[in-house]
Protein backbone atom coordinates (compact mmCIF):
# COMPACT_ATOMS: atom_id res chain seq x y z
CA UNK A 1 0.00 0.00 0.00
CA UNK A 2 2.81 2.33 0.59
CA UNK A 3 4.64 1.77 -3.21
CA UNK A 4 1.18 2.44 -4.33
CA UNK A 5 0.43 5.77 -2.09
CA UNK A 6 3.94 6.82 -3.20
CA UNK A 7 3.55 6.17 -7.05
CA UNK A 8 0.45 7.81 -7.15
CA UNK A 9 1.84 11.07 -4.88
CA UNK A 10 3.46 12.10 -8.34
CA UNK A 11 0.13 11.33 -10.87
CA UNK A 12 -0.76 13.21 -12.65
CA UNK A 13 2.16 15.04 -12.73
CA UNK A 14 2.08 18.69 -11.63
CA UNK A 15 3.43 21.56 -14.10
CA UNK A 16 6.37 23.41 -12.50
CA UNK A 17 5.54 25.94 -10.18
CA UNK A 18 6.08 29.04 -12.46
CA UNK A 19 5.77 32.46 -11.06
CA UNK A 20 7.26 35.67 -11.96
CA UNK A 21 7.95 38.82 -10.06
CA UNK A 22 5.98 42.24 -10.33
CA UNK A 23 9.52 43.50 -11.87
CA UNK A 24 8.98 40.93 -14.86
CA UNK A 25 5.35 42.20 -15.39
CA UNK A 26 6.06 45.30 -15.59
CA UNK A 27 8.54 44.67 -18.24
CA UNK A 28 6.11 42.25 -19.52
CA UNK A 29 3.30 44.86 -19.74
CA UNK A 30 5.72 47.15 -21.33
CA UNK A 31 6.66 44.67 -24.46
CA UNK A 32 3.09 44.36 -25.08
CA UNK A 33 2.77 48.03 -24.87
CA UNK A 34 5.20 48.19 -27.93
CA UNK A 35 3.43 45.40 -29.71
CA UNK A 36 0.24 46.80 -30.02
CA UNK A 37 1.36 50.34 -30.70
CA UNK A 38 4.10 49.01 -33.19
CA UNK A 39 0.82 47.12 -34.35
CA UNK A 40 -1.62 49.85 -34.67
CA UNK A 41 0.94 52.24 -36.08
CA UNK A 42 2.66 50.50 -39.06
CA UNK A 43 -0.17 48.04 -39.90
CA UNK A 44 -3.84 49.14 -38.57
CA UNK A 45 -3.71 53.38 -39.47
CA UNK A 46 -2.26 53.06 -43.22
CA UNK A 47 -4.60 50.08 -43.50
CA UNK A 48 -7.50 51.48 -42.63
CA UNK A 49 -6.99 54.71 -44.77
CA UNK A 50 -6.05 52.26 -47.91
CA UNK A 51 -8.96 50.14 -47.58
CA UNK A 52 -11.48 52.38 -46.66
CA UNK A 53 -13.02 55.89 -47.86
CA UNK A 54 -12.14 58.57 -46.12
CA UNK A 55 -15.11 59.47 -44.04
CA UNK A 56 -15.30 55.93 -43.17
CA UNK A 57 -11.64 55.71 -42.30
CA UNK A 58 -12.22 58.69 -40.02
CA UNK A 59 -15.12 57.28 -38.37
CA UNK A 60 -13.41 54.08 -37.68
CA UNK A 61 -10.36 56.19 -35.97
CA UNK A 62 -12.85 58.02 -34.33
CA UNK A 63 -13.89 54.43 -32.74
CA UNK A 64 -10.68 53.41 -32.15
CA UNK A 65 -8.11 55.52 -30.82
CA UNK A 66 -10.35 56.12 -27.32
CA UNK A 67 -10.69 52.57 -26.98
CA UNK A 68 -6.81 51.87 -27.93
CA UNK A 69 -5.41 54.63 -25.25
CA UNK A 70 -7.60 53.33 -22.86
CA UNK A 71 -6.39 49.62 -23.02
CA UNK A 72 -2.86 51.42 -22.80
CA UNK A 73 -3.91 53.39 -20.01
CA UNK A 74 -5.01 50.09 -18.11
CA UNK A 75 -1.90 48.06 -19.17
CA UNK A 76 0.17 50.94 -18.28
CA UNK A 77 -1.48 51.69 -15.04
CA UNK A 78 -1.52 47.74 -14.29
CA UNK A 79 2.83 48.02 -14.89
CA UNK A 80 3.03 50.97 -12.56
CA UNK A 81 0.94 48.82 -9.52
CA UNK A 82 3.43 45.92 -10.29
CA UNK A 83 6.40 48.14 -10.25
CA UNK A 84 5.25 50.12 -7.11
CA UNK A 85 4.48 46.21 -5.09
CA UNK A 86 8.29 45.53 -6.28
CA UNK A 87 9.54 48.71 -4.98
CA UNK A 88 10.98 49.57 -8.20
CA UNK A 89 10.02 53.50 -8.07
CA UNK A 90 11.57 54.80 -11.38
CA UNK A 91 9.61 51.98 -13.75
CA UNK A 92 6.76 52.70 -11.39
CA UNK A 93 7.52 56.65 -12.15
CA UNK A 94 7.33 55.62 -15.77
CA UNK A 95 4.64 53.60 -16.47
CA UNK A 96 2.49 55.97 -14.65
CA UNK A 97 3.81 58.49 -16.71
CA UNK A 98 3.34 56.59 -20.24
CA UNK A 99 -0.73 55.66 -18.65
CA UNK A 100 -0.76 59.59 -17.86
CA UNK A 101 -0.11 60.27 -21.60
CA UNK A 102 -2.97 57.28 -22.57
CA UNK A 103 -5.15 59.26 -20.58
CA UNK A 104 -4.34 63.26 -21.63
CA UNK A 105 -4.29 61.43 -25.72
CA UNK A 106 -8.02 60.04 -25.27
CA UNK A 107 -9.58 62.90 -23.11
CA UNK A 108 -7.95 66.29 -23.79
CA UNK A 109 -6.19 65.85 -27.80
CA UNK A 110 -8.75 63.33 -29.38
CA UNK A 111 -11.54 65.20 -28.47
CA UNK A 112 -9.90 68.65 -30.04
CA UNK A 113 -8.28 66.91 -32.35
CA UNK A 114 -12.05 65.84 -34.23
CA UNK A 115 -13.22 69.36 -33.25
CA UNK A 116 -10.89 70.69 -35.65
CA UNK A 117 -10.75 68.16 -38.27
CA UNK A 118 -14.69 68.42 -38.23
CA UNK A 119 -14.28 72.32 -38.85
CA UNK A 120 -11.68 71.49 -41.39
CA UNK A 121 -14.18 69.95 -43.19
CA UNK A 122 -16.38 72.16 -42.94
CA UNK A 123 -14.27 74.73 -44.68
CA UNK A 124 -13.18 76.40 -42.00
CA UNK A 125 -9.24 76.60 -43.51
CA UNK A 126 -7.88 78.55 -40.38
CA UNK A 127 -8.89 74.71 -37.95
CA UNK A 128 -6.05 73.15 -40.44
CA UNK A 129 -3.06 74.59 -38.29
CA UNK A 130 -4.45 73.81 -35.00
CA UNK A 131 -5.42 70.44 -36.96
CA UNK A 132 -1.76 69.85 -37.46
CA UNK A 133 -0.49 70.86 -34.26
CA UNK A 134 -3.09 69.06 -32.21
CA UNK A 135 -2.50 65.79 -34.58
CA UNK A 136 1.64 66.42 -34.03
CA UNK A 137 1.23 66.86 -30.13
CA UNK A 138 -0.51 63.22 -30.34
CA UNK A 139 2.24 61.56 -32.75
CA UNK A 140 4.66 62.55 -30.25
CA UNK A 141 3.07 61.67 -26.88
CA UNK A 142 2.39 58.26 -28.88
CA UNK A 143 6.43 58.04 -29.87
CA UNK A 144 7.35 58.90 -26.24
CA UNK A 145 5.02 56.34 -24.77
CA UNK A 146 6.03 54.16 -27.25
CA UNK A 147 10.06 54.85 -26.04
CA UNK A 148 9.64 55.19 -22.61
CA UNK A 149 8.18 51.31 -22.65
CA UNK A 150 11.25 50.22 -24.81
CA UNK A 151 13.49 51.82 -22.36
CA UNK A 152 12.15 49.70 -19.61
CA UNK A 153 12.36 46.61 -21.44
CA UNK A 154 15.92 47.37 -22.66
CA UNK A 155 17.09 48.44 -19.48
CA UNK A 156 15.58 45.48 -17.76
CA UNK A 157 17.39 43.05 -20.40
CA UNK A 158 20.76 44.94 -20.17
CA UNK A 159 20.54 44.52 -15.90
CA UNK A 160 20.05 41.04 -16.41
Amino acid sequence: MAILALLCENFPPRPPDIRISQLQLTILIHAANIGFMVMFSAVVAPTVFKVLSQKAAGAYLRKLFPRMFMFGFITSSCAALAALADSHSPNATISALVALGFLGNAFMLTPQINKYRDALLAGDTAAKAMFGRLHLVSVSVFLVQLLASGYIVITAYLSS
